[in-house]
């Protein structure tokens, strides 16, 4: 007879596998973070610029969501704040497995289940992306699937601690990443209302109640977002949502779309698409199913029962022939409905349990057959309730009719976070596809380790904003250059925190807000455009001797990165072709 392991071993497996993968996840984007000794991403001094301040002064130097750089302040102040901002962002990163395996096995009703959701979340390019490029984004998905996962083990098993740790993490997504709070609210509230529903919890009372609450939340919700619109989760924020779809469809799906070009990171988007069709299809089908397996399998009527009632005697007797009958036990009894013969020399109530792990047939009430192979429990109300909306999500993220191109917008995150819905659609359908396979966890973990090793985000990521030294060394050649009292209005935020971070001179993308006696602008060469009419008359600025003269600061360009005071450039503009001069007066960001 085949030894089973015991209850605890799959345990013990499961949890050294989410260990792997999560050492495995962090060293390659370690390495990934350790390829260039400064900071990488667009916003890459902007992380240690606030671990600096918040070590220092107990608070954030610009106004955001200050959960992530609470939970990456440990990891600098043991290092630095730009190596303790790597470490804490490949290692908050790489920790999404965990959270993924949690939430993927509610949804998908095994532990293969969560172990793929699990493997898909980890090694996705967009999630290294996050990391590198979107570091409290990618913390934010993080608290965000950790807040679902309790959520849901809330409406499973509701208890007093269960509800206060699904609430405490809704409030750590919001206070993470807008982005990351959205997604989760959009699924934990339909499945804590879909479980009050299921309990008989949303009737009178109660349900005058539950309304309240939400509409309470809702407004609190909106009235913190006034109050600290650049932390939380806001009402201005709505107006992204304008820009989410764009005229010219872009059909390469999987595909980050820059100006310039197509920049291909996975295929998330168009994993997460084609599985949530199919699982809306396979759900559609299995719920027709259900409905038809009831109504075969309701009380007979009336009518069935009378004519029941009118079998002769012997046409009784010819029919009872015809049904098996289980043997009895040496106590005599015979064992339940539903089960198989009882073991020689024990009473049924002690062998039971274990006839039901051999090959022995076991008998029904009308018919002898082989009962089929356990199957998954089917969802809870909860579970079904929080299916349809991450399917919608993965499918709306995939449409090519998502507006992909502006790196600051909504579908250009949604599109880069579309490894969340994706690694939960499959959980999602593997449950629907595979909830009477009794091998369902070995194909799944099996299928997960491929995944594991097929899917790498290499050594390099395309779109990854890499600091050159030579700017470095532009932005330490400006101390001492910067008047005190004066902000520098740099039209790129990569080089204004940058330049924050090096100088620590007050910085502004925009200058609408800075009185013009405090101005001074700071123009990168791919701003200016060489051999350009504005680098012309830099240059021109540079011998008018009743000006103050322009600043070259770059090592290997006069115009590579130059200051330039209000006056000065106020002059440059006037002289200026037409259509220039309103360009560069509009003040184009990046």
């Amino acid at each position: 007879m085949r030894q089973r392991l015991p209850a605890w071993g799959s345990s013990v497996a499961v949890a050294v596998a989410l260990v792997a993968l999560v050492a495995w996840s962090f060293w390659q984007r370690w390495q990934l973070l350790t390829e260039s000794p400064f900071p990488l991403g667009v916003d890459g001094y902007f992380y240690p610029i606030q671990l600096r301040s918040l070590l220092a002064h107990g608070e954030l130097a610009y106004p955001a969501s200050p959960l992530a750089f609470y939970l990456l302040a440990p990891f600098a102040a043991a290092t630095d704040p730009v190596t303790g901002a790597k470490l804490g962002a490949a290692l908050l990163g790489a920790a999404v497995a965990g959270p993924a395996y949690g939430t993927g096995v509610r949804l998908g009703g095994s532990r293969g289940a969560g172990l793929v959701a699990a493997v898909l979340a980890t090694t996705s390019m967009g999630s290294a992306y996050l990391t590198i490029e979107f570091v409290k984004n990618g913390i934010g998905l993080t608290v965000a699937l950790t807040a679902l996962w309790l959520v849901l083990a809330a409406t499973e098993r509701p208890s007093r601690p269960r509800i206060a740790a699904a609430l405490l993490t809704l409030v750590a997504a919001y206070a993470t990443h807008k982005m990351a709070a959205a997604i989760v609210l959009v699924v934990a509230i339909p499945a804590a209302l879909a479980a009050l529903a299921s309990r008989g919890g949303l009737r009178g009372r109660r349900l005058a109640c539950a309304a309240g609450g939400l509409a309470v939340l809702g407004a609190l919700v909106l009235a913190l977002g006034a109050v600290f619109p650049q932390r939380l989760l806001s009402a201005t924020d709505a107006t992204l949502v304008a820009g989410l779809v764009s005229a010219t469809p872009h059909w390469t799906a999987p595909a980050l779309v820059f100006p310039t070009g197509e920049l291909t990171l996975g295929h998330d988007a168009v994993l997460g698409s084609v599985l949530a069709w199919i699982g809306a299809i396979a759900l559609g089908l299995l719920a027709r199913t259900t409905a038809h397996q009831r109504a075969e399998t309701a009380p007979p009527s009336a009518t069935t029962t009378t004519q029941a009632s009118t079998l002769t005697t012997q046409e009784r007797v010819d029919l009872r022939s015809t049904v098996p009958v289980p043997p009895r036990s040496r106590e005599g009894n015979f064992p339940p409905i539903g089960e198989g013969p009882a073991k020689p020399g024990r009473s049924f109530t002690t062998g039971d349990r274990a006839s039901r792990h051999t090959g022995e047939a076991r008998w029904l009430p009308i018919h002898a057959t082989m009962v089929s192979p356990p199957a998954a429990a089917p969802p809870s109300a909860a579970i079904r309730a929080a299916t349809w909306p991450i399917l919608l999500l993965a499918i709306g993220i995939g449409l090519p009719f998502l507006a992909v191109t502006d790196r600051q917008g909504l579908g250009f995150r949604l599109r880069i976070a579309a490894f969340v819905p994706a690694a939960l659609t499959a959980a999602i359908v593997a449950r629907a596809l595979l909830a009477r396979f009794v091998h369902r966890n070995a194909v799944l973990a099996a299928l997960a380790l491929v995944l594991a090793v097929v899917r790498q985000p290499g050594t390099w990521l395309p779109g990854e904003v890499v600091t050159h030294p030579a700017l470095v060394a532009a932005a330490q050649a400006l101390n001492g250059r910067v008047p005190a009292g004066a902000t520098l209005i740099v039209p790129e935020r990569h080089i204004a925190f940058l330049v924050a971070w090096y100088t620590g001179a007050p910085v502004a993308i925009r200058p609408d807000q800075i009185p013009p006696a405090r101005r001074i602008r700071l123009l990168p060469l791919h701003f200016i455009g060489a051999d350009s009419a504005l680098d012309r008359q830099l240059f021109a600025a540079r011998a008018e001797p009743s000006l103050p003269t322009p600043i070259g600061v770059h090592p290997r360009h006069p115009n590579g990165l130059v200051l330039v005071a209000e006056p000065t450039w106020e002059w440059i503009l006037d002289r200026l072709p037409e259509a220039e001069r309103a360009h560069f007066r509009a003040w184009p960001t990046i």
